[in-house]
């Protein structure tokens, strides 16, 4: 496949366009460049870095197993590509997103609440909840970029696109189900903290086709937002198949 045409579609993946984003520097190493997303995540949303426990303020460090489950997603040991923290809010009403092309990412989440509120370990437990689902979804990757070349090919239609788009994200939704059993709640066990099952869990069911069926029709998410996002693809394909053939007539 030519390299214009992957790219295209890889950009396309993102509904948002990175504004002042950080620079991917070759110079840093794995560790450094996870290091320093943490520390801009944590400086950005400042309700992740801290939580009440009993009469005191628990503050997030390096040794915490979250910490380190996260940096190591953004480091890019399970995806093979760099992720990188960035300020912007997410589209619309999303909670977090992620954009991914050209072999790098980036994470967004929405900041709710402020730190001082009397929700502040519920709101630091919904943020944490949004990266990790977010992180998982980068797994993904490669499955939304060869959906994205099936819908530019016009080999599936806009319901189907939109159906297996939302079918990756309930897998995301599955590992953040088991990340809540596997490296949470002992990190809870192990601090203290007061944990919030229902934050976690959500609409969330283990059959793809029920939890799928949650969503009516016409619902924002996810057959309006994949929809729209199958037509901006095929609409690229018309339009590099104009350009083509006004170019074939120059020749």
């Amino acid at each position: 496949m030519p390299l214009q045409k992957s790219l295209l579609l890889l950009l396309l993946l993102s509904r948002l366009t990175p504004v002042n984003a950080q620079p991917f520097s070759k110079s840093e190493t794995d560790e450094s460049w996870a290091l320093k997303q943490m520390q801009h995540m944590l400086a950005d949303r400042p309700v992740m870095k801290s939580c009440r426990i009993g009469e005191q303020i628990y503050w997030l460090r390096p040794q915490d197993s979250i910490w380190q489950w996260a940096a190591e997603r953004y480091s890019g040991k399970i995806t093979g590509f760099w992720t990188a923290w960035h300020e912007a809010p997410p589209v619309e009403k999303f909670e977090a997103m992620h954009a991914y092309g050209q072999h790098k990412a980036y994470l967004y989440i929405r900041e709710i609440g402020p730190p001082e509120s009397d929700d502040h370990n519920k709101t630091f437990e919904a943020l944490w909840s949004c990266a990790v689902f977010e992180l998982f979804n980068l797994e993904n990757a490669q499955g939304f970029s060869d959906l994205s070349l099936l819908a530019y090919e016009g080999k599936c239609t806009r319901i189907e696109y939109a159906g297996r788009m939302a079918r990756l994200e309930h897998l995301a939704m599955g590992k953040q189900q088991q990340f809540f059993k596997d490296v949470w709640l002992p990190w809870c066990k192990a601090t203290g903290f007061v944990s919030a099952p229902e934050i976690w869990q959500r609409n969330y069911h283990p059959i793809s086709a029920k939890w799928l069926a949650q969503y009516p029709p016409h619902s924002r998410y996810p057959w309006q937002y994949y929809g729209e996002q199958y037509d901006l693809i095929r609409q690229a394909k018309e339009e590099a198949e104009k350009a083509g053939d006004a170019k074939a007539k120059f020749k």
